[in-house]
């Protein structure tokens, strides 16, 4: 995982400081690959909030995770899992992925 300690722990505090303790976050995309240069920060949240609930606390984890680690290109997948909506991302992201929390 291409990512410092600091960046994990400041991820990791984020996300529990926005989401609930039923809410989960993988690391996937490049930043997982070792061998890769590069590249944003690919976020996958599964969370059971509502889509409008969900909107505000994926843009507040954003803001507070640039506060952390500074501004940079961070991508946020939000699965409302209590939803039929999927997208093949969701799997992707699960499968190829690191779980953080």
């Amino acid at each position: 995982m291409r990512l410092q300690d600091k960046e994990v722990q400041a991820i990791q505090q984020s996300f529990s400081s926005c989401f609930g303790s039923d809410d989960h976050l993988w690391l996937f995309g490049s930043r997982v690959d070792d061998a890769k240069k590069g590249g944003d920060i690919d976020l996958y949240i599964q969370t059971h909030l509502p889509a409008e609930d969900a909107y505000h606390k994926r843009r507040n984890f954003v803001i507070d995770l640039w506060d952390k680690i500074g501004e940079q290109k961070i991508d946020v997948v939000v699965h409302l899992i209590d939803t039929d909506f999927h997208l093949p991302i969701y799997d992707v992201a699960k499968e190829e992925g690191v779980i953080l929390v």
